[in-house]
């Protein structure tokens, strides 16, 4: 009896042990079951309270794009809707599509992640000769290099340098952080990325993106110029506030090339594509069951090679926690874009939010999109973030208003207009010319004199209030500065960016 009581009890324990299994299952199942109509409402309702022109979303799961949507305009201005098959300039995106293309080359034996970058860029250049001589390929990818975030971006935006002279430029901009030792997001080591994929492979970063990623992975909706989107329909413009003006009208704007931020950014994509990207992402770097990147590549790429706080670096991905569950995840900004999407391996799931706006609504719905399948799907991002940018913007108003009540009225440069005219330069960034024409001043950076152009009027004293041709950035501030002798020796630039360092720029006169 005592056996078959203890056998009994076993059963019991076993039968219990099943039906918790079992109602776990369920749980996951009905988890895994979002209310797709009242997400749709919140996600449409995001879009109106962020003032989105446009949005795109996705989910895929088990390899599959299990759910997807359009809201707003490809371009205020027209009719035309979003839709998943949209395609939006990706931005810094882009960059694990970078790191990916560096994992093919690690899988062919043509490089190593701890090879030295010297090794196949031999012209390759830091401030610091030991860090020249340490850098390795994987150090390109992880943002631990010892320059500040965004560091040298002014000498792609918009320029006319190709890749090797941006980097060969901005090798004199001395290191602010130890190396290896502090974050700072760098673009620069993206595009030095792509020119050892080129000298590596003998192939152009935007051909080896094409033949070995976007091809194979069937993503024909995906391209690396912008010049080919021509040939689509259903492309979404990127909008701006004239000026960041929060008061401006939001209106569309052209693409801008920006060749030489190739490897950082480049990539223009789809919902509908990038569910092909991510799935393989999500099945741990296979396709179809089949390894496109080696496990060993997957696991370098997506491992933690900067702390910072709760978050990592990964080699072209930032790596997060949600609800337990390791994300790797990328956001994208570029003037008129904000996107963001990310990835769950252990759940085979993937989320995609695609904006053509300056809103954070890509980061409300990715965290409502995550939630709806990793949470209890009560979750109200918008809710959280939009009092956090009301407090920004009021912010952003006054230090706006304090520069209107610092201005002082009724004063006169010290000195003819003619007398500012000339030709200028910083030592990394190049030349800029400042000419005077009927009675006006014009300022020319001239690596990008089509959109860093504009009148110089005065607004106080020696300073003077640059309105460039750029729709993207806003107004700038030049003060002049002078010798013992009171002639012009050179000027500063005041722009107030959390994207471009214009306040390192000391324009000398030549």
């Amino acid at each position: 009896m005592a056996f078959r009581g203890i056998a009994h009890l076993r059963s019991m324990r076993t039968l219990h042990t099943l039906l918790i299994a079992v109602a776990l299952t369920c749980a996951a199942t009905l988890r895994a079951q979002p209310d797709l109509a009242a997400l749709d409402a919140y996600l449409a309702d995001a879009v109106m309270k962020f003032d989105q022109p446009g949005l795109a979303v996705g989910v895929v799961k088990d390899g599959q794009l299990v759910w997807s949507k359009g809201y707003g305009k490809l371009d205020l201005a027209q009719a035309d809707p979003v839709t998943p098959n949209s395609i939006f300039y990706l931005a810094s995106i882009s960059k694990a599509f970078t790191a990916c293309a560096v994992g093919l080359l690690v899988d062919e034996g043509k490089v190593d992640w701890n090879d030295p970058v010297v090794k196949h860029l031999p012209w390759f250049r830091t401030p610091d000769a030991y860090v020249t001589e340490q850098m390795l390929v994987k150090d390109l990818l992880c943002h631990r290099s010892g320059w500040i975030t965004f560091d040298g971006d002014l000498l792609w935006y918009g320029t006319e340098y190709d890749q090797r002279e941006i980097l060969e430029r901005h090798a004199h901009e001395p290191f602010t952080h130890p190396f290896r030792d502090k974050f700072g997001y760098s673009n620069l080591m993206f595009i030095a990325a792509a020119q050892l994929i080129e000298a590596v492979s003998g192939s152009t970063w935007d051909a080896f993106i094409t033949e070995r990623i976007l091809r194979p992975l069937g993503m024909t909706r995906t391209t690396v110029e912008t010049a080919d989107l021509a040939r689509f329909t259903d492309v979404a413009l990127p909008h701006v506030r004239k000026g960041q003006d929060p008061a401006a009208p939001q209106k569309s704007m052209p693409y801008q090339a920006l060749r030489g931020a190739d490897g950082a950014c480049g990539v223009n994509s789809c919902v509908t594509d990038l569910a092909k990207w991510d799935a393989m992402w999500a099945d741990e770097g296979k396709v179809n069951g089949k390894p496109f990147l080696s496990e060993a590549s997957y696991r370098t790429i997506t491992s933690s090679h900067l702390p910072m706080g709760t978050e990592g670096a990964g080699l072209g991905w930032v790596l997060e926690e949600f609800n337990g569950h390791a994300v790797i995840t990328h956001s994208g900004g570029m003037p008129g874009f904000i996107l963001n999407h990310a990835v769950v391996p252990d759940q085979d799931l993937a989320v995609i939010a695609l904006g053509n706006g300056e809103s954070y609504s890509v980061f409300a719905a990715t965290q409502k999109l995550l939630d709806a399948w990793l949470g209890e799907g009560k979750a109200d991002p918008v809710g959280d973030m939009l009092p956090r940018i009301a407090k920004r913007r009021e912010r952003d108003a006054k230090r706006v208003a304090d520069r209107m009540a610092a201005r002082v009225a009724k004063t006169r440069p010290s000195l003819p207009l003619s007398a500012y005219a000339g030709t200028y330069a910083d030592k990394i960034y190049g030349e800029a010319t400042i000419t005077e024409a009927n009675g006006a001043l014009q300022l020319t950076f001239q690596p990008a004199k089509d959109l860093l152009t504009g009148t110089l009027g005065h607004w106080h004293f020696d300073s003077f209030q640059w309105q460039h041709a750029d729709p993207f950035l806003e107004p700038g501030y030049i003060t002049f500065g002078f010798d013992a002798d009171h002639r012009v020796t050179g000027f500063k630039v005041e722009l107030h960016s959390p994207d471009f360092h214009f306040y390192k720029l000391d324009f000398r006169r030549k």
